[in-house]
């Protein structure tokens, strides 16, 4: 579950016969040509009016936004993705509008629909811009809007300080608003209308606004000025991976390990502070808003996140780490069905479960993230397991037993580790930082894969700066895609690859990109796409419930963080995930499909569940570009079929009639005998944001992109590795099954050339082991700042592991100042590791010691993670720091 972007964390349960505060007071205002507005002014200083007739489905609407550069959306209801939106930025003199409607957290398409922007005027000066505006046929349109005759209503708004990528054209990708500005207020209508109605809109300008061609662009802000110089650079590499996410991380590391020299591109920047990050939270300036795992519920309001791509149809994380490093933190380890049922052979779980194991073994996950072994801010946990139980529900340990999935409910599995946020940033980055055939190239994205015919010479990138580069593969390279599965198709569609008309759209698109001859054009079904459906329903605690604020978790109270500062307390938890649900469920016309659930709660009293279909689903959906780069649903992947309907509709049935129970102490926040299937009918659906398929595995190329390999059909060097090219929608959240099938492909990759990973055939038949204790009490270090990636770390020798006996180099030899209760070695054979931990080297590179007898390495974790013993296969090098 990615984060979710504008109102997001506002719109969840909101229910119009509620009780919604006012976030500013409404009030009278009167702008320089005579129209009387009903008019707020928000907190950040953005400032919007009303005013509407007493009959009639237009209504006049004035923003004053104190920003020189980025924009403002209103929504016509509580929700980003449910309602119709007025968007407004300033391009030099003039205020560029829009209508949109968004189908997820991202950049809202185009409305077009008969509702239309007229403008009445508009201006801009040094300090801000203001727009006012008819909004002609906005009311009575349905579902989207409220009706002419509301007398109260709510708002939403949302603020980006962030440049549009394209500031002359209303069709442009916005960027995201995530840490600038957003909330909903309840304005009064009834306090809105005017008899002068007709008088004020007749001021408004008779030309409508309709979209404009302009220069296009796909980064995280302003597209960057391109001068049509695209030059090369000097050093070629056996592999490039492109996209620093949950699996080109992973593949780069393992293909580190062969000694080959990697290249990884990542198209946003430092996340994690051992990877270079400094968005850090007030209280620690060693802990970035990544690495703490309660930040999840507010990265979206956080000042200075900006890890959020702005050009693809639901949320993306464009930052180091992907949808790792900014997820809800959701760790469902895959059952034995997630590949049995529909991957290829030699992708079925006796394929892949040596993967995992490794994959495990570095990243466990864990259902019990605090080290004192006690569960914080847990009352959620509390009165819905009891309610489960009551109503004939298992618990479960869905980290311990993944296949079990019928009718089960447990501790949420979330991908933390020693009191910090997990994934790859964390337990594969430190593994080839500092080496000297690795490469780390941040705030880069690529645009294609250079190509001739079958074969791939290189990518071409493009800077943040607009600076465009073609890095090339050695002879006999290879180029693997881990851009995520709504942008690695992008790359694709650029490179000549894909459906003819999605190629033809890159072809006269706007953005410069330079394409095969059509002749060499390869005709793939890129664009295929499943996803998980989500669906939110609130439930009332009827015996009271008190949970953990905003402002706890914000302004964290000394006793929290010292126990933070020992991996322990609220503050290592998921706020979002308190308790989580599985359902198997058989339809009528015989399918079997999977619901999860989420369960969380951001107030007292009031539990919000997130009902997920997941596994079965028969919905899909396809991915598109536009002329300006961005990726869109041509077609919407979620709850198309009445399959899926139906077996959402018998869950959230099941839970309804668990609330209705006489010793039940949840009730339903709405009308008491509805129905699931009314809700389903009703609530709007948004994305799990887990798409597969877009780049779909198979042994036909007819209807795959990649073959068992993971290479690109058509090509010879081309490779996908990112759940883009999963086979089947899996049963949870994509986080854990993403990193399982990485560690797979990178061993298929791997074994073209001859080779294996270290470890490999060891690991098969090993049972699962943690490297790092979930017992650890490290303090959080204060020590130097871990180098950029941008500078090179100290070089890591690549030679193989030595054996027991064999000298340590004085280089790598610990120094003097080693803990006492660690003997300063000589030999492989009589190192021991400190009894206790102080803070790890600088760089970024973990800290090895060997045990005395077996010679096996133990480290610890840059951020001051606990000892841990992994097989020496998966640390060839012997090296130490300073302490």
């Amino acid at each position: 579950m990615a984060a979710r972007t504008m109102l997001s964390t506002l719109t969840a349960a909101l229910s119009l016969t509620g009780s919604l505060a006012l976030t500013s007071t409404p009030y009278a205002y009167t702008d320089d040509k005579g129209i009387k507005f009903s008019q707020v002014t928000e907190s950040g200083g953005l400032s919007f009016g009303m005013s509407l007739p007493q009959e009639g489905s237009d209504w006049i609407g004035r923003i004053e936004a104190p920003i020189t550069e980025g924009w403002v959306g209103l929504s016509m209801g509580s929700s980003m993705t449910a309602y119709l939106l007025v968007v407004a930025w300033p391009n030099g003199d003039n205020v560029v509008s829009s209508l949109r409607k968004a189908t997820d957290y991202a950049t809202p398409g185009l409305y077009t629909g008969a509702a239309s922007l007229k403008t009445i005027s508009s201006s801009v000066n040094s300090t801000a811009f203001t727009y006012t505006f008819v909004c002609q046929n906005c009311t009575d349109i349905g579902a989207i809007s409220f009706e002419s005759t509301t007398e109260t209503w709510p708002i939403g708004w949302a603020m980006s300080k962030t440049a549009v990528t394209t500031p002359g054209s209303p069709s442009s990708a916005v960027s995201s608003h995530v840490g600038t500005g957003q909330d909903i207020q309840v304005m009064k209508l009834s306090e809105a209308r005017t008899d002068d109605f007709a008088t004020y809109a007749a001021m408004a300008s008779n030309s409508t606004t309709t979209p404009a061609t302009g220069s296009g662009g796909s980064t995280n802000g302003t597209q960057p000025v391109y001068n049509g110089t695209v030059g090369t650079a000097n050093a070629t590499y056996d592999y490039i991976v492109v996209g620093g996410g949950g699996a080109g991380i992973i593949a780069a590391q393992r293909l580190v390990e062969t000694g080959k020299t990697v290249l990884l591109v990542e198209r946003g920047k430092a996340s994690f502070y051992n990877s270079g990050g400094n968005l850090t939270v007030p209280w620690n300036n060693t802990v970035t808003i990544y690495d703490a795992p309660y930040m999840y519920n507010y990265l979206s309001s956080y000042p200075g996140n900006d890890a959020l791509c702005s050009d693809t149809p639901a949320m993306a994380g464009c930052i180091l780490g992907g949808g790792t490093a900014v997820n809800g933190l959701a760790f469902i380890k895959p059952p034995a069905h997630d590949f049995d049922d529909n991957w290829p052979t030699g992708w079925k779980w006796s394929d892949v479960k040596a993967s995992a194991e490794r994959f495990y073994k570095r990243n466990p996950g864990t259902t019990s993230p605090s080290a004192d072994g006690k569960q914080y801010d847990f009352a959620v946990y509390d009165v819905l397991s009891k309610n489960l139980a009551s109503a004939g529900w298992t618990k479960a340990d869905t980290n311990a037993e993944p296949d079990s999935k019928e009718k089960i409910y447990s501790p949420p599995a979330i991908n933390v580790l020693n009191g910090r946020r997990a994934g790859p940033v964390a337990t594969y980055l430190p593994l080839m930082q500092g080496k000297s055939n690795f490469k780390l190239l941040l705030e880069t994205m690529v645009l294609r894969a250079v190509r001739t015919n079958s074969t791939i010479t290189g990518i071409e990138t493009q800077s943040n700066s607009g600076v465009r580069t073609i890095y090339n593969v050695n002879p006999g390279g290879k180029v693997i895609l881990a851009a995520g599965a709504m942008s690695s198709p992008r790359i694709l569609f650029r490179s000549g690859i894909g459906p003819k008309k999605q190629i033809q759209t890159v072809k006269t698109g706007s953005v410069a990109v330079t394409l095969p001859e059509e002749s060499s054009w390869i005709e793939s079904p890129v664009g295929y796409v499943k996803d998980h459906t989500n669906i939110v329903v609130s439930f009332n605690v009827t015996n009271g419930m008190k949970v953990m604020g905003k402002d706890d978790y914000l302004t964290p109270s000394q006793a929290n963080i010292d126990l933070f500062n020992k991996a322990s307390g609220p503050l290592t938890e998921s706020t979002i995930m308190r308790l989580n649900t599985f359902r198997t469920v058989t339809t009528s016309d015989n399918k079997k499909l999977i619901v999860q659930t989420h369960n969380y709660a951001t107030k007292n009293d009031t539990i919000d569940v997130i009902f997920i279909l997941t596994h079965g689903t028969t919905s899909s959906g396809t991915l598109g570009i536009t002329a300006e780069g961005n990726t869109v649903w041509e077609t919407s992947p979620y709850l198309q079929t009445d399959t899926d309907k139906e077996a959402m509709t018998m869950v959230i049935d099941e839970w309804l009639e668990m609330s209705r129970l006489a010793n039940s102490t949840i009730k339903y926040n709405g009308a008491a005998n509805i129905t699931g299937a009314q809700i389903v009918a009703t609530v709007a659906t948004s994305a799990g944001t887990h798409m597969i398929g877009t780049t779909k595995m198979g042994i036909d190329k007819n209807s795959s992109v990649v073959d068992t390999d993971c290479k690109v059909y058509g090509t010879d060097n081309l490779f996908v590795v990112d759940a883009g090219m999963h086979a089947d929608i899996p049963t949870g959240n994509t986080q854990a099954i993403v990193g399982v099938a990485a560690e797979r492909a990178a061993e298929r990759i791997i074994a073209l050339s001859g080779g294996s990973i270290p470890g490999a055939a060891a690991s098969a038949n090993s049972s699962s082991s943690v490297v790092l204790s979930g017992t650890a009490t490290p303090s959080v270090s204060s020590a130097s700042k871990p180098v950029t990636p941008a500078t090179s770390a100290p070089a890591v020798s690549a030679s193989a592991s030595a054996s027991a006996s064999a000298s340590i180099p004085a280089s790598q030899k610990p120094s003097a100042s080693a803990p006492a209760s660690s003997s300063v070695p000589t030999t492989l054979a009589t190192a021991t590791a400190p009894a206790t931990q102080t803070s790890t080297g600088a760089g970024g590179v973990p800290v090895y010691w060997a045990t005395p007898s077996s010679g096996a390495p133990y480290w610890a974790t840059p951020s001051g993670g606990a000892w841990g013993s992994p097989a020496q296969s998966e640390v060839p090098e012997w090296q130490t720091k300073r302490w």
